[in-house]
């Protein structure tokens, strides 16, 4: 049986515990040990851990001290929250248009730029969209990549706004943002490339053009994510098909669709264990390609060539030799070619030990080919690797 101290709480409670919660001031600090406004002893433990979520949710709301991992757990919770956060996220920005030029200050500009509802600093946005890739219910998975995707519209779209970007740059002219410290500085400079990197420099016709390519890589990347996130492949095989496999994982999902066969999505749970113990080179090899073959997910391989050739398109209109170039001048890295140099080096030092793990795993697939009574290729296939990798 559960201690008081770590049993859920039932309805019965729960009305007691949230407020308790909720009147914390400090709710980083907030144990069941440690609350001085309720009596944890009485607690019976038989409602859900996502009550005590939602009152943490609510806390997260007005106070930054609480962790950003509350999920919400219904399509309309997900739906009514992001509508609230791009409403608030508008208004922030229009907030910051409406400041006249003159009176520009940090708090009135940068530092709106830098919190909620601002969605790179708002916990709000992670909980409406994270669970598209988790949920194991398609309409709150539905929701989800909805949220997801709007938001991405409302990060293009604010990208775009000349009036923010106008405030934000005379802000910068200002001796008042010359005399901030460097951190500070950092933030003014780096708010300032997102817009310029969103085209607010290139003349209207070409800030036009760029933003028609975000809006259709958006769109590319919506799809891309929704074939990932809605696959429904299934592949059947016999216990003996799956020999190497726990028993636990083969009952689980024996006769679910097929009678005698165990059903096999492409999901990590599925793929994992038969990538690396499944003794049966066949069945390693129907579910690598199943997963990685050209019609896996739908048009997936033809939306990776229309989001190549857009971001190639993106950066050219920027000035930027590639999308790479483009992406690692913002990282740490600062350029494509550091990266690369970096890589390369890195091939050279483990060219050598990469060919002595290669006969090793060569020779284990020979020694266990030979034991099973079965043909050695002489060949180490994608499928081969996590099996003989784990031995």
């Amino acid at each position: 049986m559960l201690s008081p101290s770590t049993k859920p709480l039932c309805p019965c409670c729960f009305k007691a515990f949230s407020s308790s919660i909720l009147e914390e001031s400090n709710a980083a600090t907030v144990t069941i040990e440690r609350s001085p406004l309720f009596d944890f002893s009485s607690v019976c433990g038989t409602c859900a851990p996502s009550d005590v979520e939602r009152a943490l949710a609510e806390k997260a709301k007005t106070d930054p001290t609480v962790p950003p991992i509350i999920w919400l757990l219904t399509p309309l919770e997900i739906q009514e929250t992001a509508a609230r956060v791009l409403e608030e996220t508008t208004k922030n920005l229009d907030e910051i248009a409406a400041v006249n030029l003159s009176e520009v200050t940090f708090e009135n500009t940068v530092f709106k730029l830098m919190t909620p509802p601002n969605y790179k600093t708002n916990p709000q946005v992670a909980a409406c969209k994270f669970l598209q890739h988790c949920s194991t219910d398609s309409e709150i998975c539905e929701a989800a990549s909805k949220a997801g995707s709007e938001f991405a519209k409302s990060r293009v779209l604010g990208r775009m706004r000349k009036d923010v970007y106008e405030r934000l740059k005379a802000y910068s002219l200002t001796d008042e943002c010359k005399n901030l410290d460097s951190y500070n500085q950092h933030l003014v400079k780096s708010a300032l490339q997102d817009f310029e990197r969103a085209g607010l420099a290139l003349s209207e016709e070409d800030g036009n053009r760029l933003q028609q390519l975000l809006e259709q890589d958006t769109a590319v990347c919506d799809e891309y994510k929704k074939n990932l996130g809605n696959d429904d492949t299934k592949l059947f095989f016999t216990e003996d098909q799956l020999k190497g496999c726990s028993r636990d994982f083969i009952q689980d999902r024996l006769g679910k669709d097929e009678k005698g066969k165990c059903t096999i999505t492409l999901k990590y749970p599925d793929i994992i264990p038969i990538g690396q113990t499944c003794e049966i080179a066949e069945t390693r090899r129907a579910v690598a390609e199943a997963r990685e073959g050209p019609n896996a997910y739908k048009n997936n391989l033809e939306l990776v060539v229309q989001g190549i050739t857009l971001r190639k398109k993106f950066a050219t209109l920027l000035g930027f030799q590639s999308w790479a170039e483009f992406i690692c001048t913002k990282r740490m890295s600062g350029s494509y070619q550091t990266v690369d140099k970096f890589l390369t080096n890195l091939q050279t030092k483990l060219e050598e030990s990469g060919k002595k793990d290669h006969e090793t795993l060569l020779k284990l697939k020979e020694d266990h080919c030979k034991n099973l009574g079965v043909d050695f290729d002489g060949i180490l296939n994608a499928w081969d690797t996590g099996f003989y990798g784990d031995r």
